[in-house]
């Protein structure tokens, strides 16, 4: 099996603010001002899904249990709603941790 490796031209700068949340219904981030990346680690220990509002299990995008996603090159407005869809009362923590650039 190959290695998967990922590119980007985007230097990163300082870390900025370190965020936890409970994620059970639709909650909705905005990236703080200044910053240009940030990468959601979802704590478990059940799936969360992101998207635009009213995200679901079949319209979002997925971060399993322990797992976690980067997006780069984001602007300051930089919107995405998280959601666990498991049955009600169900949380799962999720740490999003924001980057500068140079």
């Amino acid at each position: 099996m190959g290695l998967t490796q990922r590119r980007t031209n985007l230097t990163l700068g300082s870390i900025g603010s370190s965020m936890l949340y409970a994620v059970s219904t639709e909650m909705l981030y905005t990236i703080s001002t200044g910053f240009v990346a940030f990468e959601a680690t979802n704590l478990g220990p059940h799936s969360i899904f992101y998207g635009s509002t009213g995200v679901t299990a079949n319209s979002g995008g997925l971060i399993i249990a322990n797992g976690s996603k980067f997006w780069d090159s984001v602007v300051d407005n930089f919107q995405l709603y998280f959601v666990t869809i498991q049955s009600s009362g169900v949380t799962s923590n999720l740490v999003i941790q924001e980057y500068a650039g140079n």
